[in-house]
């Protein structure tokens, strides 16, 4: 019984982050390409997408998808878990970039994914325990 309610709790998160995740990315994704159409510095734009993403994650997450309260300590380490997926992320967008340079649009999209899947597995793991 445990079991099978840990898995059905574990794939109603997953859901539901999936869910809040294309939301939130369709609010960071506005936010950079709508900078980086008013020709604003590639990772300068990232960055201001992200910390739009960040403070709408952190209160649908907690409330709709792990049912947690919202406290200065979980926000913390949001904020920590937030930097090490950013950081993965630019990461991923420089090593896109060395390949296929012309690709910016691209390579911000590559670099949402991996911090989608990161944040999760340390949100799940870490932050809304």
């Amino acid at each position: 019984m445990v079991d099978g309610m840990y898995s059905l709790t574990f794939t109603k998160q997953a859901i539901r982050y999936a869910l809040v995740g294309l939301a939130n990315t369709a609010v960071t994704a506005i936010v950079i390409f709508s900078l980086m159409k008013m020709n604003i510095g590639l990772y300068t734009c990232n960055i201001i997408g992200y910390i739009a993403g960040i403070i709408f994650s952190f209160v649908v997450n907690s409330k709709f998808t792990f049912s947690s309260q919202l406290s200065a300590e979980r926000f913390i380490k949001f904020l920590l878990a937030c930097l090490a997926c950013w950081l993965l992320n630019v990461a991923a967008i420089k090593l896109f970039l060395m390949n296929f340079p012309e690709e910016i649009y691209i390579s911000q999209l590559i670099g949402m994914i991996v911090y989608t899947c990161a944040g999760f597995l340390i949100n799940k793991l870490w932050v809304m325990k």
